[in-house]
């Protein structure tokens, strides 16, 4: 473990940030994150990001499942226009 005059590397400021993303850090290691490499912090923040975002992609995919599209869509032909029958449009 580094001490607090230390910079950390970048697996360090991931392992920092991944805990900051969570909202779990306290400030000693927000002071030393801080005084790392700027560079570091940045593709970590981009990194953690980007991971989040598949993460809750893969949720919704996950929660939406199988389900097949709504009738309208599902027996659309690209290029021509769906006329609502009930409807009249």
């Amino acid at each position: 473990m580094s001490e607090g005059g230390q910079r950390l590397g970048f697996l360090g400021v991931l392992r920092e940030m991944t805990w900051a993303f969570l909202g779990v850090r306290d400030r000693r290691n927000y002071e030393r994150t801080t005084r790392s490499n700027p560079l570091h912090i940045i593709l970590a923040g981009i990194l953690l990001t980007a991971l989040l975002i598949l993460a809750l992609v893969g949720a919704v995919k996950f929660a939406l499942g199988g389900r097949p599209a709504a009738d309208a869509s599902a027996h659309a032909v690209p290029g021509k226009v769906m006329i609502d029958q009930q409807r009249g449009e």
